[in-house]
């Protein structure tokens, strides 16, 4: 399983995005390599974007939405709790990579910041 990053999706879903066309085919990648998933937390930052429910379910169509455990919340904390607070860093981030981590599943994002947080997730890029 591939759990996609909202960064990626945002990338997919905007043509004039600069990396729309990296994006879009390292997502045909992983949908041809892979099942893949999208966390409800993505769902919650589309729709802070401004999507409709129904446009991002039409869009996210064939991908598994993965609910936030409470196993996932806890490993969010932690490795948040580790990190420098001068740097703001949003913790919907935590919660995504967090969902990789306990499933073992890999990561398709396009944000390379903060990653070695993160060492155990295998992490792949659509930038």
């Amino acid at each position: 399983m591939i759990l996609i990053d909202t960064s990626t999706i945002v990338a997919w879903l905007d043509k004039n995005h600069e990396d729309h066309n990296t994006s879009s085919a390292a997502i045909v990648e992983a949908l041809t390599q892979d099942d893949v998933a999208v966390s409800v937390v993505t769902l919650a930052e589309l729709a802070a974007g401004g999507r409709t429910r129904e446009a991002i379910e039409e869009d996210l169509r064939g991908m598994l939405f993965v609910e936030v455990t409470s196993d996932d919340s806890y490993t969010a904390g932690r490795v948040f709790a580790q990190t420098p607070r001068k740097q703001l860093v949003p913790l919907p981030d935590f919660f995504i990579r967090a969902q990789a981590l306990e499933r073992g599943w890999k990561h398709l994002t396009n944000d390379r910041r903060r990653i070695a947080w993160w060492p155990q997730i295998e992490f792949l890029f659509g930038n």
